[in-house]
């Protein structure tokens, strides 16, 4: 598990940062603090290659660069979770959960798991071309992400991928700062902006844009994966301490509210996304705060109309039991496993020819044996990321022609 065999090349260069892949990466320590075992994901994580690591104290690594983590880690009679800064090998630090475990035998060993990423700081890779920086958080700032928006946007555009966009709004900042002092609500934006680099992979795409506001920009994400990654902030902000023992009973909690909205769906233009994410984020707020919700322009039509897989020779995928701006869902015996992407066509009534896009597999709802309770038919929600030329304006003036005037039978109409 703990195997240290590497190449010349490989002991030369330090790892590449990939922050997702690297959780679970595990390594051992004794009592004393020396390391004695550094796996792939490790170095994946913190950047330092195992040869540096392996063998010396934690505090007195080959490169001379700092210790691999801060204070010690207890010898536990039992396996339980504890919370550590890792620094890595660029400087940044990373505030983890960990997981710790006495191994058998002498010497004290310890089996210690990274369980997830809390916060990220001081990480160099997060530098781009857009230099203005937030000087509280060191993330853009509004001007620069609007820049780094349409760039996006562009690229997305140009090579028909989706693009997806969350707003974050701290709850009730002000009432932090009147109980905790100005001091605290800073630091409560500090931590947020290492959580939000936290929990994202990939590189940039991460502003202060207000106050109490935050953008996170996703390249290639659609609704669903937005969604998602929303839902994931706030729950890891919900959990977050951020405030001592000794203020946890005067702390008002802190949470977010998100909001998301997604290209090609929601937005013709960067200004679009940013305009559809606010409105989200507002209703959000509207709701309640501390939630996620994506923007929707219109509720889901249904109709009935084959679907087939887009190619050469067009196969049978099923029947569609709703459509809406942002994709379909395709009554069907035999779903498609999540997260597959397939090339669709399908007709619209009272429109000719057929509309080609390209979707994901967000959602399955299998064949059951018996009635379903719920009123779910089986088959797939499919989330569109791609659509033919003219393809999207064909199906929103369907929709918007079905809101006003009612198909009374639409499956006549396509077969007329």
């Amino acid at each position: 598990m703990f195997g240290i065999k590497r190449g010349r090349r490989d002991r030369d260069r330090a790892a590449p940062r990939q922050w997702h892949e690297a959780q679970g990466g595990a390594f051992l320590v004794d009592r004393s603090g020396n390391v004695l075992g550094f796996d792939e994901r490790m170095e994946r994580l913190t950047g330092w290659p195992a040869v540096e690591i392996v063998g010396r104290h934690k505090d007195r690594n080959r490169a001379g660069a700092g210790s691999l983590y801060d204070g010690s880690i207890p010898v536990p009679d039992e396996a339980r979770n504890v919370e550590l800064k890792l620094r890595c090998k660029d400087g940044s630090v990373l505030d983890v959960e960990v997981a710790i475990e006495r191994l058998p035998g002498r010497g004290g060993r310890i089996a210690a798991r990274v369980l997830r990423i809390l916060t990220l700081s001081g990480d160099s890779t997060y530098a781009g071309s857009f230099d203005a920086r937030d000087g509280l958080t060191g993330l853009q700032d509004r001007e620069s992400f609007s820049r780094h928006l349409n760039a996006a946007f562009d690229a997305a555009s140009r090579q028909g991928r989706p693009l997806a966009l969350i707003l974050a709004n701290v709850d009730r900042l002000r009432r932090i700062n009147d109980v905790m002092g100005r001091e605290a609500g800073d630091e409560v934006l500090a931590r947020l902006a290492g959580i939000l680099r936290a929990s994202s992979d990939r590189d940039g795409g991460i502003a202060r844009v207000g106050d109490d506001d935050f953008a996170i920009l996703l390249p290639d994400a659609g609704r669903g994966e937005a969604r998602q990654t929303a839902a994931r902030l706030r729950h890891t902000v919900e959990r977050f301490r951020f405030f001592g023992p000794s203020a946890s009973d005067q702390a008002p909690p802190v949470t977010l509210s998100l909001g998301a909205a997604s290209y090609p769906a929601d937005a013709e233009s960067g200004a679009d996304l940013m305009r559809r994410a606010q409105e989200a984020l507002d209703e959000a707020r509207m709701l309640g705060r501390n939630r996620v919700w994506c923007y929707t322009r219109r509720p889901r039509v249904p109709v009935e109309v084959p679907v087939y897989f887009d190619s050469s020779e067009p196969s049978l995928a099923g029947f569609t039991h709703d459509l809406s701006p942002s994709g379909v869902f395709v009554h069907t015996a035999v779903p498609v496993d999540t997260g597959m992407r397939c090339a669709l066509a399908f007709p619209l009534p009272h429109q000719r020819g057929k509309v080609h896009v390209v979707g994901r597999v967000v959602r399955t709802v299998p064949e059951a044996a018996a009635p379903r309770p719920d009123g779910q038919v089986p088959g797939m929600g499919i989330e569109f990321e791609r659509y033919g030329r003219e393809d999207r304006r064909a199906i929103e003036s369907f929709l918007h022609a079905s809101q006003t005037s009612p198909l009374t039978d639409p499956v006549a109409a396509v077969s007329a």
